[in-house]
C-alpha cells in the first residue's frame, strides 16, 4: 500500500508539516481505489458470505450465479457513476468522493491514523455529498489525538486554489469552525462509536474519556487537497502554512495528493471500475 504514495515534497515549521506525495499513475492504482469504492458502498465479501447464508436457511433457492447477479445489481444501484456529458462535472459526487477516498487511503497509510468510521460507508444517501466532517480520526500513539480532515479537490489555476481559503466552505473556514467548537469533537466521537466496529468501539471510548479532559493534548488539523499534477504549485499550502497559529493550539499536518491526468477521468475510470469489482 505505501507504494502507492511517492513524496514529492516536505517541510516542516515550527511543528506543523507540508507534504506533497504523486499518487501511482497505473491501472493498478484504479483497481486498488475501485476496491475501496466498493467496499465503502457495497463489501462484496460480507454480501456474498450473508446471500449463501441466507440462501441456505431457504432452502439453496438460488445458486451461486444468481447471487452474483443480484450483488451486481446491487452495486449498480449504489454506486454512483460520472456522467461526463454533463455541463457541471465539478459538481458530481464521483469527481469529489473520490477525493475523499483517497484521503481515507492516504491519511491511514502515511499518518497511521484509525479512522473508526467512514463517512462515505455510513451516507445517509447514495450518491449525495456527505455531512459533518470530511474525516475523522484518532491518533492512538504515544498519546490519543482528535484528527480532523477537511478534504477538496481542485483543478483550478490558482495557487492556492480558492478550496483552501475562499468562501464558508472552505478548507480554512471549515478547519477553523469545527476546531473551535467543543460540541464538534463530541458529535464526532459519538457518530464514531455508532458507527465503528466492535473492536474499535473501546478505542473510542477511551478517547471520549481522555479528550474532554482540560489537558488533553491538543487535535490535529489535516486538509487533504486533491489535484492533478499540472495545477500543483508549491503555494497550494496557502493560508495554512501562512498562518497556521490561526488553527492554534491545532497542530497543522497538509497532505497534497497529486494524480495524473483529470480529476473528473480518473473518478469516471474508478467508479466504473467499482461496479465491475463488486
Amino acid at each position: 500500500m505505501s507504494t502507492r504514495y511517492e513524496l514529492v515534497s516536505e517541510v516542516t515549521v515550527n511543528g506543523h508539516t507540508y507534504e506533497c506525495y504523486d499518487v501511482r499513475p497505473d491501472d493498478e492504482l484504479v483497481d486498488e481505489v475501485a476496491r475501496l469504492v466498493c467496499e465503502l458502498y457495497v463489501d462484496p465479501e460480507v454480501w456474498v458470505d450473508s446471500l449463501r447464508k441466507a440462501s441456505a436457511e431457504l432452502g439453496s433457492v438460488a445458486a451461486d450465479e444468481e447471487l452474483s447477479q443480484l450483488l451486481d445489481e446491487v452495486a449498480a444501484s449504489v454506486v454512483p457513476q460520472m456522467d461526463m456529458q454533463a455541463r457541471k462535472l465539478h459538481l458530481q459526487t464521483p469527481r469529489n468522493e473520490v477525493a475523499e477516498i483517497l484521503a481515507y487511503d492516504a491519511l491511514r497509510t502515511l499518518h497511521k491514523v484509525i479512522i473508526p468510521a467512514s463517512r462515505v460507508r455510513e451516507k445517509e444517501v447514495s450518491g449525495q455529498p456527505t455531512r459533518g466532517v470530511d474525516i475523522f480520526a484518532l491518533v492512538i500513539n504515544p498519546n490519543v489525538r482528535a484528527v480532523i480532515s477537511e478534504v477538496k479537490a481542485s483543478s483550478d489555476g490558482a495557487s492556492p486554489p480558492g478550496v483552501v481559503s475562499v468562501g464558508d466552505d472552505s478548507m480554512h473556514a471549515q478547519t477553523k469552525k469545527r476546531l473551535k467548537d467543543r460540541n464538534t469533537l463530541l458529535r464526532e466521537l459519538n457518530w464514531a462509536h455508532k458507527h465503528t466496529s466492535p473492536e474499535l468501539k473501546v478505542e473510542v471510548a477511551k478517547a471520549l474519556i481522555l479528550l474532554s479532559k482540560k489537558d488533553a493534548e491538543p487535535p490535529i488539523a489535516a486538509p487533504v487537497l486533491v489535484r492533478p499534477v499540472e495545477s500543483y504549485r508549491d503555494t497550494d499550502f496557502g493560508c495554512f502554512k501562512e498562518a497556521p497559529d490561526e488553527y492554534a493550539p491545532a497542530q497543522v499536518r497538509f497532505l497534497v495528493l497529486r494524480l495524473p491526468g483529470t480529476l473528473e477521468d480518473f473518478a469516471n475510470r474508478v467508479y466504473a471500475r467499482a461496479r465491475e469489482v463488486a
